[in-house]
């Protein structure tokens, strides 16, 4: 089984416009990947985050990154939201691999 099973169903509601890419981006990453354990996982993540961002990812309100690659118009075109991914979206992708 690969990780990106946890990745098939996406939220209904995102921090910033350009988390649904950057969802899209780890899915796409993780389809030839072995599943990890949890705390593998969020550290994946928050590498992916880095390496596309140059910022670490943290739980500060307010705090995101402008990833260009996300970015399709709009107001917070192509703004990863921290905070977001830290309470929600990764917690839910836990979930989802605990479950597996």
């Amino acid at each position: 089984m690969k990780l990106s099973v946890i990745f098939g169903e996406k939220p209904d509601r995102w921090g910033l416009r350009g988390d649904p890419y950057f969802w899209d981006y780890l899915k796409e990453r993780a389809e030839n990947m072995d599943i990890l354990s949890s705390d593998e996982l969020e550290q994946w993540i928050k590498a992916e985050y880095f390496s596309l961002s140059g910022k670490a990812m943290t739980d500060e309100y307010m705090d995101f990154a402008v990833i260009k690659q996300f970015a399709h118009g709009g107001m917070s075109s192509g703004g990863v939201d921290n905070r977001w991914w830290t309470r929600e979206g990764i917690p839910l992708l836990k979930s989802r691999l605990t479950s597996l």
